[in-house]
């Protein structure tokens, strides 16, 4: 997360879905399947030189491949952050170079957003933010509860125009996921079981 300037508060931050992974994994997985049948297939020796040895480094080599193209998958997801805060939109990328983005809120004009069926189902979709100044539109791609994170950046909207302090939580809504208290989620304020005796 980047650094935050005097008085500017977070009000929520998020990370792509989970379901980024999904692509990569099953890639990797039907790299690692195929190269061991490819391997097993293959004779054991050839012209009387054992090839068990070649096999091993070759698949170690492979497994290795895989890891590092996982790895550098999940430095990506976990370097990229989507952050409202009480001024301004700040979109931050990369793991060794670091290319932060920020929209203040005075500029964003509309957001939308798209959720295909597997998005649906999953609770994740894309936001666009149109801001003024800009040529097109910011995507933030397949983000937890975008409807959520829209409409939190346009309460945030709403609240700097009217010069108002917006409501913030005192720890920041992290990937459009509030865990359970220890309690359950429980009723809603000012719920209750009804009063016996028919009193009022």
């Amino acid at each position: 997360m980047p650094k935050l300037l005097d008085n500017e508060r977070e009000v929520r931050v998020a990370r792509q879905h989970w379901a980024v992974f999904v692509p990569v994994t099953l890639i990797s997985a039907l790299v690692l399947i195929v190269s061991f049948v490819v391997l097993r297939a293959l004779p054991h020796d050839v012209r009387g030189h054992d090839l068990h040895d070649v096999k091993v480094i070759v698949i170690l080599i492979i497994g290795l491949v895989v890891l590092a193209l996982l790895s550098l998958h999940y430095l990506r997801w976990r370097f990229t952050t989507y952050a409202i805060t009480d001024r301004r939109v700040l979109i931050s990328r990369g793991v060794l170079s670091r290319y932060t983005e920020s929209i203040t809120l005075d500029r964003i004009q509309d957001t939308s957003v798209s959720q295909s069926l597997l998005g649906r189902i999953f609770s994740a979709g894309n936001v666009e933010i149109e801001s003024a100044g800009r040529d097109g539109a910011e995507m933030i791609h397949l983000i937890p509860d975008p409807m959520g994170f829209s409409n939190q950046l346009q309460q945030a909207v709403d609240a700097h125009r009217m010069g108002i302090p917006m409501a913030v939580p005192q720890e920041p809504l992290t990937e459009g996921y509030v865990p359970p208290s220890s309690s359950g989620y429980g009723p809603p304020p000012g719920y209750g079981p009804p009063r016996q005796g028919g009193g009022v």
